[in-house]
Order: structure tokens, then C-alpha cells, then sequence
């Protein structure tokens, strides 16, 4: 299936849980399967992760992107995987250039690639590493505006074929990790509720406000898993809203969610 340039794609949220969602079946691993088959191929990814966390907002430079094992004391299986998706030249300008556009000062950057909150869903959604792929990075001390500023910004790339994803997790408290199969911790319900009913409405004052989320520390003792959700939806453009894909639990208290962000000319 080849891209179209000039086709609309809504923009993505993507939970990454644990780097074993990559070799271990599951609810979202199957979900994110379907997904990629169900997708039509966009021109290029522009993908933000949690895990790359800089002074001021970096882009991946044009060339071959490393694949990052970035954890440790997980089965061999898991680093014996790369991900060998490539940076386009013409990809990585249009993003520089947007960005310029917006005021945002970005930063090439050729020493970092795709650490696993960018390659473990790609590679479930595009397992032959054949999109082009632009990694942006997550500024340290943004919080849901300016993320959702950088989402803004990249608005155009939804109309020319690019898929704008925010990569994170909905729920992100590994200390209250259980046991496979242990039932779904209520607080973890209850803030997906809360974050669930203001996406649907696509309320950014109301998202914008983390500490009125029911459970917030609980769901959240540090806020970078949940600052991607602001990456898509600001994508999406001015009145966008999302849509709930799939939602599953891992380990009882990490919430594996999905958004589709509908970009306002694709409503009927």
C-alpha cells in the first residue's frame, strides 16, 4: 500500500507499558496489531516519547535512528530487537520548519533514535520498520499546554499524510504494580474515567487541570507518561476531541489505552 501525501490522519495516543508488550501476548499487543493492519500507510511518523526528555525541544536528525534499549533485567529476547527505521531529510525539515514557525527553537539532535516508548508500539503497529520516522522530544519542565503547543505546531503534517503519535500511559505508578491477573485497581478506573470524559469532550481546560483529576499522584507521582495524551490532541487542531480505541489493564494498575484523535475537517 503506497501513501498518500494529501490524505488526512487523525493523530494517535499510544500506551507503550512495560518494554515486554513487544514479546508477550496481551489485550494491547493484539489490539495494536490490528491496529497497524487496519491503518492506511501514512507518508511518515512523528512520534514523542516520555523517555526522551531534554533541555529545550530536540528532533531526531535525518539518517538511520538507533533502536535504544533503554531498561534493564528484562529476557535477552527483548535486546536482540531493532527497529531499523530511518529519519527522512525532507520529513525532518517539514517538522524543524513548523516548529520555527511556532516560536519553539528545535534543536537537531544525531545522538539519541527510538528508545522503547517510540519502538515497542511502532513495531507492533509497523513491524517491517518501512515508515519514515521523526522522534521529537518531551522539553523537561513542559507541562500539558506547551506539549500540547508542540502538537499544535505539527497541525499541517496531519494533512499531508504524516501520523502524528504521543506515546505514554494513561496510568504510570510502578510501585503499585501487581500480579498478572490481579483485578484492576478502582483509582486507576476512576482517573481513566475522568481523562476519558474530557478527551471525548475535547476540554483542554479541563485536561490542563492535572491536581482536579480524581487519584492524580496516585495515577501519576511524576506527569511525563501523561503529557504525550497533549501531543495528538493538540495535532488534531483547534476543537478536536478523541476517541477511545481500546483499553486494557496490565498488572492490575497499568492502563494500556488507545486514542484516536479526529481531526475537525474528517467529521461528518
Amino acid at each position: 500500500m503506497t501513501a498518500d501525501p494529501d490524505r488526512l490522519v487523525p493523530p494517535l495516543f499510544l500506551a507503550h507499558g512495560s518494554p515486554m508488550l513487544a514479546i508477550t501476548d496481551m489485550p494491547a499487543r493484539r489490539f495494536l496489531g490490528d491496529l497497524g493492519r487496519s491503518l492506511p500507510r501514512p507518508r511518515g511518523i512523528v512520534i514523542l516519547s516520555p523517555h526522551w526528555e531534554t533541555d529545550g525541544l530536540r528532533v531526531s536528525a535525518p539518517g538511520p535512528l538507533r533502536t535504544i534499549h533503554d531498561f534493564g533485567n528484562f529476557p535477552r529476547a527483548l535486546f536482540e530487537i531493532q527497529y531499523p527505521a530511518s529519519a527522512p531529510r525532507d520529513l525532518v525539515a517539514e517538522v524543524v520548519g513548523l516548529f520555527d514557525q511556532a516560536g519553539l527553537n528545535p534543536r537537531l539532535d544525531d545522538g539519541w533514535g527510538l528508545d522503547h516508548g517510540a519502538w515497542v508500539p511502532l513495531s507492533l503497529l509497523y513491524p517491517d520498520a518501512d515508515v519514515p520516522v521523526v522522534a521529537v522530544s518531551l522539553p523537561l519542565q513542559a507541562g500539558p499546554r506547551d506539549v500540547l503547543a508542540l502538537g499544535r505546531a505539527l497541525e499541517p503534517l496531519t494533512r499531508r499524510g504524516v501520523l502524528v503519535v504521543g506515546s505514554g500511559s494513561t496510568t504510570h505508578n510502578l510501585r503499585t504494580l501487581q500480579p498478572s491477573g490481579t483485578p484492576t485497581a478502582g483509582w486507576a478506573q476512576d482517573f481513566d474515567r475522568w481523562l476519558e470524559e474530557g478527551i471525548a469532550a475535547g476540554d483542554v481546560d479541563r485536561l490542563a487541570r492535572l491536581d482536579d483529576a480524581p487519584h492524580f499522584r496516585l495515577a501519576h507521582p511524576t506527569e511525563e507518561h501523561l503529557l504525550p495524551v497533549f501531543f495528538p490532541l493538540g495535532a488534531a487542531g483547534a476543537d478536536a476531541a478523541g476517541e477511545l480505541l481500546h483499553r486494557s489493564y496490565d498488572r492490575g494498575t497499568l492502563s494500556m489505552t488507545y486514542y484516536r484523535f479526529v481531526v475537525p475537517e474528517t467529521v461528518s
